[in-house]
């Protein structure tokens, strides 16, 4: 029989659904790094046209993002267990139409699918968490649910890699069939039913207005950070932030809204999803633009390139297994302050090691591994403090607020950030290329590095290798414009930090159930120990 509620001390049945939950998020986490590596074989065999080939590898961020404020009310709707299996079951559909696509458009579909079914598994994982753990054993279940998404980022390159080398291209995607098939056969039998529900109907036009303001904003956003400003992206973002305004007026009319506002009035929550806003823009684009000097500056080659990246990847994994121990012992703004100063320490180091010794790889690396270590914290018990401190019921919404604002974070960043850098690029390259460049070379070599090294190697003798020095030196310049922004942002994190969750304790499940604990005031924080926090350190210890 399929246990209802969480028992006191979780037994084997509990501990073997967490790893049933944590499957398909390192599954899913992987695929974002493996698209990339997949469409130089995808592009040779279905010879999709090239806004086939961008909708095919950003359209599931898009949809997933789009879906998730949904897939968050539905977990209190219809039930995170029922929301979690039917996801499954049309990831492991849609992965096998992925593998086995013979055109474009196909696949494209499929993608659009497993965006969907990313959009749903997220809150109903977090969600169905909350069914199967009671407070003391829930902060060790959700480190390792939430360091499954960081594994998965850390192993997506050489999977990927070790896929590709000896599979045809449909093998990223047929692997992850098998996984959906296990998730949705053990979920039947081990993940709890029941679960407090909500009876409301769901408000059509609030569906239609979150969908698509949310995928018009990041589509916007991140367009603009690929192609430059222009007056379409701008005008699709802008729309999106208008769908965006109305989405929330009407949300405060209805008496049965697709998202609470009233989550916002939860101190921890708020203040953590503007952290996460604040630390994506601060970090999510400046490790793009490194990966383009490794490549173009230092000369690392892809192949070494990918087990270069896995190196922060692991710092991370490392972040999230001494987070919780030392959690016991400190409160959770402290944690989260100290990681984003050694965050910053990384960031420094690069731009130290740019502007004095550029061609020190494993400077660089370190220096990325640094922000990797200090970042995870903010992650880990901002994701904590957000799932739990809403009412159960809602868990799936707040979960939904919090992929949101890291998403929106990072695709503001991705246009901020990214833009800056490209501006210095240009500028820096339009002051010192080699007079005899002629205008129409170096138009073409200022819409991006790649696109400037291609010009200069089809430029001869002094003018060449005069043009490939300028652009090595436009990039480096570009991308310490953009980690000295990175550092401004991260030190306005910081204090955001401390000063918005000082006294806030990470609360057990029970007292985020308890419709009279006070999660903010004073005197729950005197109430608090850190009992479940004794029991993570015990629990890690023992592994």
């Amino acid at each position: 029989m399929i246990p209802t509620t969480a028992p006191e001390r979780p037994t084997w049945r509990e501990w073997t659904g967490l790893v049933l939950l944590a499957l398909p998020l390192f599954m899913m986490a992987t695929d974002f790094t493996v698209m990339f590596m997949a469409m130089p074989a995808v592009t040779a065999d279905l010879v999709p046209s090239t806004t086939q080939t961008l909708w095919i590898m950003h359209i599931g961020e898009f949809v997933g993002a789009g879906f998730v404020i949904t897939m968050g009310w539905l977990t209190g709707r219809i039930g995170p267990r029922f929301l979690l299996l039917a996801a499954m079951g049309l990831y492991g559909l849609a992965s096998a139409l992925a593998a086995f696509a013979s055109n474009p458009e196909t696949l494209l579909a499929a993608r659009v699918l497993i965006g969907v079914a990313a959009g749903a598994s997220t809150p109903a994982a977090m969600a169905m968490l909350r069914s199967m753990f009671t407070g003391k054993q829930f902060g060790i279940a959700f480190a390792v649910l939430m360091g499954a998404f960081t594994v998965g980022g850390a192993l997506g390159p050489p999977i990927g890699g070790l896929l590709l080398e000896h599979f045809w291209w449909g093998s990223v995607f047929l692997i992850n069939v098998p996984v959906a098939a296990l998730v949705l056969t053990g979920g039947l039998l081990l993940f709890p039913r029941g679960g407090e529900r909500t009876a409301d109907r769901i408000d059509m036009p609030s569906v239609a207005l979150s969908i698509t303001a949310v995928m018009s904003v990041v589509f916007g956003l991140q367009e603009i950070a690929d192609q430059g400003v222009s007056v379409p992206y701008v005008l699709v973002t802008l729309a999106g932030f208008g769908l965006g305004a109305w989405f929330i007026r009407r949300q405060r009319r209805l008496d049965n809204p697709l998202l609470d506002l009233k989550l916002f009035s939860i101190k921890a929550l708020r203040v953590t999803v503007s952290a996460f806003v604040l630390s994506s823009l601060a970090f999510v684009a400046v490790d793009f633009l490194l990966v383009q000097y490794l490549q173009l500056v230092t000369g690392v080659p892809t192949s070494r390139l990918g087990l270069l990246l896995a190196v922060p990847g692991i710092a991370a994994i490392l972040s999230t297994i001494v987070t919780p121990p030392i959690a016991r012992r400190f409160a959770p703004s402290h944690i989260m302050a100290s990681g984003l100063v050694i965050a910053l320490g990384g960031a420094l180091a690069i731009i130290t090691s740019i502007l004095v010794v550029p061609h020190q790889t494993w400077l660089l690396i370190s220096g990325t591994t640094a922000i990797a270590f200090g970042v995870n914290p903010l992650m880990l018990l901002g994701a904590q403090l957000i799932v739990t401190s809403a009412p159960r019921k809602q868990a799936g919404s707040a979960v939904a607020i919090q992929d949101i604002g890291a998403g929106l974070g990072g695709a503001f960043g991705m246009a901020l950030i990214g833009s800056l850098a490209m501006a210095v690029f240009g500028r820096v390259l339009n002051g010192r290329a080699p007079s005899d460049v002629s205008a129409a070379d170096l138009e073409a070599a200022t819409q991006s590095p790649g696109g400037a090294m291609t010009v200069a190697e089809g430029l001869r003798g002094d003018t060449g290798d005069g043009m490939i020095t300028v652009t090595q030196e436009a990039l480096s310049l570009g991308t310490v414009a953009a980690y000295a922004t990175a550092v401004l942002l991260g030190v306005a994190t910081i204090v955001f930090v401390l000063r918005g969750l000082r006294g806030v304790q990470l609360p057990s499940v029970a007292e985020a159930d308890d419709p009279d604990a006070d999660l903010d005031g004073p005197s729950a924080d005197l109430a608090r120990t850190n009992a479940d926090l004794d029991v993570l350190d015990a629990g890690l210890a023992g592994r």
